[in-house]
């Protein structure tokens, strides 16, 4: 797997099987974030702009460990339970995000991998060409 650097930084709660994060070619490819402290509690539950804040923060180390920030982010993907929760998480988004907008593709599921959790959010980031 020459040229992928495959991390999960502290901070974020680790995961079995799988690392948090991969860079190859200049892009960074963030795995769905749950919300869950370092600790590995579950955050803000029954409250889905409590659980987006999380996922938020934990996305916020995930691209500080790359050398990146919101802005270097192209694309996200947010996967909800409830099409209710939709204006908190987007706020969360928002206030992450502030003025930088990128593409955005929503899912509203049955379930997700745990029944603590009401959402989750992958995002694709741009580093450069160095």
């Amino acid at each position: 797997m020459t040229g992928i650097r495959l991390f999960s930084p502290s901070g974020v709660h680790p995961v079995a099987g799988y690392h948090h994060a991969a860079i190859a070619g200049g892009m960074l490819i963030v795995a769905g974030q749950v919300a869950r402290d370092p600790q590995g509690n579950w955050v803000g539950a029954g409250d889905a702009g409590a659980q987006a804040a999380q996922v938020y923060r934990n996305i916020g180390l995930i691209l500080a460990e790359a050398g990146a920030g919101p802005d270097n982010v192209v694309k996200i993907t947010t996967i909800m339970i409830d099409r209710a929760d939709g204006p908190a998480i987007t706020a969360a988004r928002r206030a992450f995000f502030g003025e930088h907008r990128p593409p955005h593709t929503g899912f509203i599921v049955n379930g997700l991998g745990s029944p603590e959790v009401r959402v989750e959010v992958e995002v694709v980031a741009w580093l450069g060409d160095g």
